[in-house]
This record gives C-alpha cells, sequence and structure tokens, in this order.
C-alpha cells in the first residue's frame, strides 16, 4: 500500500490510479477528501496486489511532477488494531495526565498546519496549533501541539487519533502536560516542565534560590514566563 502525499486538488481517484496502474494489478485507489467541503486533503493511497508492484511505482513515482506538483510517495504505515495498546507494550508507554492540550508524535514532514487541522478539527473548537521546526534548516521536527478549547475535546482527540494515518503516517498522540509552577521555584539545579505547552520560553527564573525552570518541549512562544502563553480563545485560520 502506498502513500502519495503533496497532490493536486484536480487529482481525483480515476486520474491517480491511471498514473499508477502501469506498475501492475491495483487494488483500490483511494484519495482523501474533507468531509465538510469535499475538496481533495492533498493525499491519497494506491494498493496494489503484489509488494513488487509497489516496490516498483515507489521507485519510479517518488518525485515525480504531476499537474505542476512534485509527488512524494512511500509506503504507507499499517495501522495496528490497538494502538495505544500495542505501542504500550512495546515501549512502556503511560498517558499523560489530562489537559486540553495534545501533542502529536511521529508526524510525517508532509503534513502541514492545514493538514492537521484538517485532521483534528472534527472533535472541538481548536485554539491553538503549532508545528516546531529546526531553526537552522527549517525542517519541522515530525511532531506538534494541538490545543482545544475543552479538556473533552482534547480527551476525544487522543482516544480516535491515536494509531491514525495522516500524511501515511500512522501518528501518536497523548496529552501535552502543562508545565508545573513548583519545578520553576527556587533552590539549587533545574526543574524541567513536563512535555508540551505552548511557551518556548518555559519557565522564567527561581525565586530567592536563585534555580531556573525550564519550559516544556516546543510549542507557542508567549511573552509570559512559563505557562501556556496568550491565548483568548479565538480560532486560529490557516491559509
Amino acid at each position: 500500500n502506498l502513500f502519495v502525499g503533496a497532490l493536486s486538488w484536480n487529482v481525483d481517484e480515476d486520474w491517480l490510479r491511471s498514473e499508477f496502474e502501469q506498475f501492475g494489478e491495483i487494488a483500490a485507489v483511494r484519495v482523501v477528501y474533507d468531509r465538510e467541503s469535499g475538496r481533495s486533503k492533498g493525499f491519497g493511497y494506491v494498493e496494489y496486489t503484489t509488494h513488487g508492484a509497489a516496490k516498483k511505482a515507489l521507485k519510479e513515482m517518488k518525485g515525480k511532477d504531476l499537474d505542476g506538483r512534485t509527488i512524494n510517495v512511500d509506503f504507507s504505515t499499517p495501522r495496528p488494531e490497538n494502538p495505544r495498546q500495542d505501542r504500550s507494550k512495546s515501549y512502556g508507554d503511560k498517558q499523560s495526565p489530562e489537559s486540553d492540550t495534545v501533542f502529536v508524535a511521529n508526524l510525517s514532514f508532509e503534513a502541514d498546519e492545514q493538514i492537521v487541522q484538517t485532521e483534528f478539527e472534527g472533535f472541538g473548537n481548536i485554539v491553538g496549533l503549532r508545528i516546531p521546526t529546526d531553526a537552522a534548516s527549517g525542517q519541522p521536527k515530525g511532531f506538534c501541539y494541538i490545543q482545544y478549547d475543552s479538556v473533552d475535546s482534547a480527551r476525544k482527540a487522543v482516544e480516535e487519533m491515536n494509531g491514525a494515518l495522516v500524511s501515511g503516517r500512522a501518528i501518536r498522540t497523548d496529552f501535552s502536560t502543562p508545565r508545573d509552577p513548583s519545578t520553576s521555584g527556587g533552590g539549587r539545579g533545574r526543574g524541567r516542565g513536563g512535555r508540551g505547552g505552548f511557551s518556548d520560553r518555559g519557565g522564567g527564573r527561581g525565586g530567592s534560590g536563585g534555580g531556573r525552570g525550564r519550559g516544556g518541549r516546543g510549542g507557542f512562544q508567549s511573552q509570559n514566563r512559563g505557562g501556556f502563553g496568550d491565548f483568548q480563545g479565538k480560532k486560529q485560520k490557516f491559509e
């Protein structure tokens, strides 16, 4: 099964099939569409009856120009039947305490903010979304944070989207734990916040003890020291 990304919105399933059928017998073709607008999300899947045909198509079609866009082709990672249980057995994962913010890992570099927004907006009102990038290269780091206006919406997203295929990769979802203010207080050494949060600057200086707190991984930059920053409950729009 091949994932085909960066598709032009003009490419439908018949067009996609015609481009890939030369490499072998195709079992199924699917272009993913937005449920509300009916517009293509810009990616799809091509399933062959043999691995050899899929391998040949991958070699020939990866990076090919299709309707003015350079498409990305890769093998699609199958979704486990019980993704959370499957991963927890392998890695000993434990779910983080519930919060209004979802941490998404194993995110494809093809998944931009618009794609993530479309995949997650069905669970509630999104008030913040960020895909951290490398400061030097500008390349996405492969994870993101999504803040909802309620813990209930975040809970639904974590439960429903864990292991889901987004741009051809099975993502992992968890709650993003806000930084514990007590870890940034005085005393010796350094206190580290929990994973997530939307402040790049992390915790501020400690109290009279002079220690420094470090914020969570990634997130929205805020002028406040520590915490989640300056969200006012308005849904962000992405061009």
